[in-house]
């Protein structure tokens, strides 16, 4: 049986129901402020440390959902969501349970909060973290729009700073040796 306080530990995914059914989104003053959000006290320390970052991960959260009903909507179990409260999951029972659709949930949305974070950082929306200056896509090295002495200038997604992020903001959870999170 899963512990209440594990099934707590993720309540973080119902901030990608944070828009109203009019589709209004929250005020701003609450995404921003982590007090007043559904997380564990280690990820209220990673957003307050990374001003800008609870934005990324509220699109993250909002990708993890979309893309889980897009690969299973043709399945007996389709990743239902419900609009969760008093620390209810987003995704119901389905994270009591240790089979591959719970190792799906978990997987996808660790991947789209990475994600979100590193874009949120080539955008300049988290205040800790920057481009990745160093990645560049391939051919641009010396590539020539004219002249053989361009080089890539872009701004890249900071894929590192988003696995690290993602990694400590989701990981939170994983406490123990249960199966389910490793």
């Amino acid at each position: 049986k899963v512990k209440k306080s594990r099934l707590r530990a993720v309540r973080w995914w119902t901030l990608a129901h944070a828009e109203s059914m009019n589709n209004m989104v929250v005020p701003q003053t609450q995404i921003q402020n982590p007090t007043s959000l559904p997380l564990t006290r280690k990820q209220r320390n990673l957003v307050s440390k990374n001003p800008g970052s609870i934005r990324a991960v509220y699109q993250g959260a909002k990708q993890a959902i979309l893309e889980c009903k897009y690969q299973f909507k043709n399945r007996r179990w389709n990743c239902p969501t419900y609009e969760s409260g008093r620390g209810v999951s987003v995704f119901g029972k389905i994270l009591q349970k240790g089979c591959r659709e719970t190792a799906f949930i978990y997987a996808i949305t660790s991947a789209a909060i990475s994600h979100a974070v590193a874009r949120a950082c080539a955008a300049g929306t988290i205040y800790t973290c920057s481009c990745d200056y160093s990645a560049k896509p391939p051919g641009h090295e010396t590539a020539t729009p004219g002249s053989s002495n361009w080089k890539w200038g872009g701004c890249s997604d900071n894929a590192k700073f988003g696995h690290k992020f993602g990694r400590r903001f989701v990981d939170v959870v994983e406490k123990g040796q249960d199966i389910r999170y490793m």
